[in-house]
């Protein structure tokens, strides 16, 4: 913080002990894929239970990179002709491995709080416009090339905000379960789920959610556990065809996967 609060504001400043705090991040992520959970599960147990389960303490490295990207972001809106093109130009990579990295976590403690709809109620600030101006740089693929197909496994889900909707489809597959909830309810949530497969989909198809979403302990495999309950055996769609296949996890991993042209 000492850095961004000098008069002559340099957003470079800094970045070194930035990827310091990350690469510790990435230490937790790599053991809590070891233990088949993931670090976003890993970190929702911990944050439930108040207390972390290795030396690694990721709230500690968490909050610190919070409150720099909150300063630079309001340093950029103060400052966008000259704070503002030299993000672009020099840290936007870091902003963008910060908000993947990062904005999950924000995703757990809110829904371990018991509440709904992070995306219109509970996102900060900070990750929509970090996002935006990814956006405006960034000219998306219609295919993912051989590099990326090949990288997957290690790669950060591009959409920080997948796991809200891993929780918004969970929450749909206990309304449908539930004999409380009216049949409006139950053809609401039989839309959302839909909307959630052809989003996890296109994900897939475009290599741009890690493989460790199918690590067993992880609450995307619950929600597909809970799904094909629901659902039954005779249910068929381009993407429960490719979940109901094990082997495919690991064909997805090392980018041989192939999907069909249209999500049906």
């Amino acid at each position: 913080m000492a850095i961004l609060n000098k008069q002559a504001f340099d957003p470079t400043g800094g970045l070194n002990e930035i990827k310091v705090y990350i690469a510790y991040l990435e230490q937790y992520k790599k053991l809590s894929k070891d233990k088949g959970i993931g670090y976003y599960d890993r970190y929702k147990l911990e944050n439930h239970i108040g207390m972390t389960m290795t030396d690694i303490d990721p709230l500690k490295f968490k909050k610190f990179l919070a409150c720099y990207w909150e300063e630079m972001v309001d340093q950029v809106e103060k400052r966008p002709q000259i704070v503002g093109h030299s993000l672009r130009t020099c840290s936007l990579f870091e902003a963008t491995n910060y908000r993947r990295m990062i904005e999950p976590l924000d995703i757990a403690e809110y829904y371990n709080k018991g509440l709904k709809d992070y995306l219109n109620k509970g996102r900060s600030k900070q990750y929509i416009q970090l996002e935006q101006w990814l956006k405006e740089i960034e000219k998306p693929s219609s295919v993912p090339n051989e590099l990326k197909k090949q990288n997957v496994a290690s790669s950060l889900t591009e959409d920080s905000c997948f796991w809200a909707h891993v929780e918004e489809a969970l929450i749909s597959c206990k309304l449908l379960s539930s004999g409380e909830s009216s049949d409006e309810e139950k053809d609401f949530a039989k839309k959302e789920l839909i909307e959630f497969e052809k989003y996890v989909f296109d994900l897939m198809k475009n290599c741009a959610v890690s493989s460790k979403i199918f690590l067993p302990g992880s609450s995307f495999m619950k929600w597909w556990g809970e799904y094909r309950d629901i659902t039954g055996a005779y249910y068929s769609s381009s993407l429960t065809n490719l979940l109901k296949n094990d082997n495919n996890y690991e064909a997805y991993a090392n980018g041989s996967l192939e999907f069909p042209l249209n999500f049906v």
